[in-house]
């Protein structure tokens, strides 16, 4: 594919050497029949009420704009395809409005001086200016929402916290919303109150006041400075009371404000995905069970205590398997015979605990939450059970059993494939694999096999990425395969040693894997559209979760050959995205 553009060019050039001067006229008539490119001037010209700039215009918007939010784009970015729409109903109703705030829109791709100048890096980047500053423009890294970036953007332009002077005032706002943060300081020009508003002007998904009033104190048994998230849930306020050696700041706000805002048992679904995957837990306690079950229902309501015991250690989720969660079953290994049952994972490095009976208890939650925080809980790993014809075909089937003493075995080369069920890449692996097994039956020192690690898990084996291939020597280090999956390739590895063999001058092997990645850029788009996906990033890692029923997986095609893979409801690891699909 990379010679074509070449090919065409070298073919282009022939045939004008070959007949300049009969064409030579004819082309430049066609020159001439062009449209011509219409000058840029610092006249600004709208597309659905978005102002589009360039460098003629730029410092006009930013003169006759009080607050300008300005989106940096590339045409070919999924993600500002995505945007388009949003951006443009964001600029509608700001413009409807009469605001003073107004949308606008720059290619980063033509106007190079522009995105050099305000140093863009990504797309979409979105920076907005204030009264024509164009030396500290403000980042939004908010939701990609309409409700996001409108409220962020007037609190911008309007940065005062709502000021609360009396009960009702307080009262009317507490009634008005399921959650509100209200920071009570006896001087709300303090040090620590300006840090509070800080923090409302980043956080868009709350609503807060400020309040100084004695009446107000008094009522809400307000001792001193603190701040009270109120919540129509669980125990109904929070409160933050700091000693005086402590520094209020804004990260021990927002902790408070997102430890406190979840519900104590979060029941798991797409609305609360996002809420649960950015909080600050790392361990995620799921409990398992069936709403259509009044025992169970009642299991789950009396483990809140357990829940507030734990609260800002462990973050209590509830699976209710009457939904479509089989994805997160499948992932830890959960049957509907095991409901109702309860499971742990550490979410830094994806290992995972169960509760030490086969009957769920207040007791079994309880130990299992002591142990794991204790450091003295062992983790599970899922295997299926072993096949009859394990090792009767060219390739060895391989399950979390008989791993160990197979892939390990100090006699044997063994080259394992880890694959995905529904992985597209694993199938179209599947072929030359098993002629790589074919060729290397009669090799009693080498082994060919194969591992679903979707079903089967090993310890201190961490598979990121499907296909995953790794090369366990005889008595010695696994190696990861990071060459190209064609049989003459894997043949060379496994004649070496395991040892890609050198890649020759004119290799154009690179070169395609580039020409590839553009592409799959240019397709993200459609690929989303397709098969509509909900991504979310955070601990560098990508979550999706499928918009749509009966979804049971994600495809994700990262540079190269990394393929990341299903895991606690869809989570992978980050890297340079360049497609994303979900299968059925």
């Amino acid at each position: 594919k990379v010679f074509l553009p070449l090919l065409s060019e070298l073919l282009l050039c022939g045939s004008e050497v070959a007949g300049k001067d009969e064409t030579e006229g004819k082309v430049e008539d066609e020159e001439e029949d062009k449209e011509p490119k219409k000058e840029k001037t610092t006249d600004i010209e709208e597309e659905k009420d978005v102002m589009v700039l360039h460098i003629n215009n730029f410092a006009r918007a930013l003169e006759e704009n009080q607050y300008l939010l300005v989106e940096f784009y590339a045409p070919w970015c999924g993600h500002c395809k995505q945007l388009e729409p949003i951006y443009a109903e964001a600029a509608g109703k700001l413009k409807e409005e009469g605001s003073a705030i107004r949308l606008a829109k720059v290619d980063a791709t033509e106007e190079k001086e522009l995105a050099e100048k305000f140093e863009i890096a990504g797309f979409p980047s979105l920076k907005l200016f204030v009264n024509g500053d164009s030396m500290k423009p403000t980042d939004y890294n908010g939701k990609r929402t309409l409700t996001a970036i409108i409220q962020w953007i007037k609190r911008q332009a309007s940065p005062d916290v709502p000021v609360l002077d009396s009960v009702d005032a307080v009262d009317q706002f507490i009634d008005s919303h399921k959650i509100t943060i209200v920071g009570f300081f006896e001087d709300a020009e303090s040090e620590e109150a300006k840090v509070f508003k800080e923090v409302y002007l980043l956080n868009t998904n709350q609503e807060f006041a400020i309040s100084s009033s004695p009446e107000v104190f008094q009522k809400y048994d307000i001792k001193g400075n603190a701040l009270v998230l109120f919540k129509k849930f669980d125990e109904g306020r929070a409160d933050f009371v700091w000693p005086e050696d402590m520094k209020l700041s804004k990260e021990n706000i927002t902790s408070f404000i997102t430890n406190n805002s979840m519900e104590l048992i979060v029941p798991f679904h797409p609305e609360n995905a996002e809420k649960i995957f950015t909080s600050n837990y790392v361990l995620h306690c799921l409990l398992f069970f069936n709403s259509s079950v009044d025992g169970q229902v009642s299991l789950l309501e009396d483990s809140r205590p357990i829940a507030n015991q734990f609260k800002g250690k462990i973050l209590f989720i509830s699976i209710d398997v009457n939904s479509t969660l089989s994805h997160v079953m499948n992932y830890f290994g959960v049957s509907e015979s095991d409901i109702p049952t309860a499971r742990l994972i550490n979410m830094e490095n994806q290992k995972k605990f169960s509760i030490n009976s086969d009957k769920l208890t207040l007791e079994s939650i309880l130990q299992m939450c002591e142990e794991v925080l204790g450091d003295t809980a062992k983790p599970y790993f899922k295997s299926e059970e072993i096949p009859e014809d394990w090792n009767k075909g060219p390739v060895t089937v391989l399950v979390g059993k008989n791993f160990e003493s197979v892939a390990l075995d100090p006699t044997k080369n063994v080259f394992v494939e880890f694959y995905a069920p529904w992985c597209g890449h694993c199938k179209e692996l599947a072929p030359t694999w098993e002629k790589l097994g074919e060729k290397y039956a009669d090799r009693d020192d080498i082994i060919i096999a194969k591992m679903d690690a979707i079903a089967n898990e090993v310890d201190s084996l961490v598979i990121d990425g499907f296909p995953t291939l790794k090369y366990f020597p005889a008595g010695g280090e696994a190696v990861d395969y990071t060459g190209n999956r064609d049989l003459e390739t894997l043949s060379k590895f496994l004649d070496n040693g395991g040892v890609l063999p050198e890649k020759s001058g004119d290799d154009d092997d690179d070169d395609d894997d580039d020409d590839d990645d553009d592409d799959d850029n240019d397709d993200d788009d459609d690929v989303l559209k397709r098969k509509p996906v909900k991504i979310i990033l955070c601990r560098k890692r990508i979550f999706l979760i499928p918009e749509q029923t009966g979804l049971t997986g994600c495809d994700v095609t990262l540079s190269q050959t990394r393929y990341t893979f299903l895991c606690w409801s869809n989570f992978f690891i980050w890297g340079h995205l360049s497609e994303v699909g979900a299968l059925i």
